[in-house]
């Protein structure tokens, strides 16, 4: 019968043996378990052990602190004899007999190992856009689009009055260089004309 070694802390070494007909094996903190083990890092259905073609695996639960194997986190655990894991915080050591192995090496044997995949936790969106972080651009990113620059608006304190008279002086200063265009002379400006005065004949002598 495969033999299972459980060594709690402070507490004598706790083989279990079953034999090799048992399918699952249940593993965990909870009283109504195959194999309980007392400590906190063990949650209350942490393991399966399960009787495969050709051996065992060991499968995690969804623990809290899950099963390692050299210190890795596993998903499943290849079982083989004089193997050495951690269930939990708590040593796990898998033995089999001479008989089991040739019996099992009989079984067309199917390796299940495979590690846990870490889900990331996710955060709550309370950050705004300016705490997201920058992503640096990199050499093959297009360049970003132009866009175009804000138009200036008016002040909201400008007065009211000065507006006015620019619009004045723009509308006389377009009517002024109209007018001079078909004209060939400035609106309002009378072109000056020299004149000549005739000579006086007061003074000059009269004919007798």
């Amino acid at each position: 019968m495969p033999r299972v070694t459980i060594s709690e802390p402070d507490k004598t070494p706790q083989p279990y043996r079953f034999p090799l007909e048992r399918k699952l094996i249940n593993i965990g903190r909870g009283h109504d378990n195959d194999i309980v083990i007392d400590c906190g890092s063990v949650s209350t259905q942490h393991s399966v052990m399960e009787r495969i073609t050709g051996g065992y695996i060991l499968r995690d639960n969804g623990s809290t602190n899950g099963i390692k194997q050299d210190g890795t986190l596993m998903e499943v655990i290849d079982l083989y004899d004089g193997i050495e894991i951690l269930v939990g915080d708590i040593p796990f050591a898998f033995q089999l007999s001479e008989e089991e192995i040739d019996q099992l090496s009989k079984e067309t044997y199917t390796p299940h190992q495979k590690k846990k995949v870490l889900q990331k936790k996710k955060l709550p969106d309370t950050k705004s856009d300016d705490d997201a972080p920058v992503r640096k651009p990199k050499p093959s990113d297009p360049p970003p689009p132009l866009r175009p620059a804000p138009m200036a608006s008016a002040k909201p304190g400008m007065n009211p009055l000065l507006v006015i008279l620019l619009m004045a002086a723009a509308v006389i200063g377009g009517m002024a260089i109209r007018h001079y265009k078909d004209h060939q002379k400035w609106l309002f400006i009378e072109p000056v004309t020299s004149t000549q005065e005739a000579p006086s004949t007061a003074d000059e002598p009269t004919a007798e």
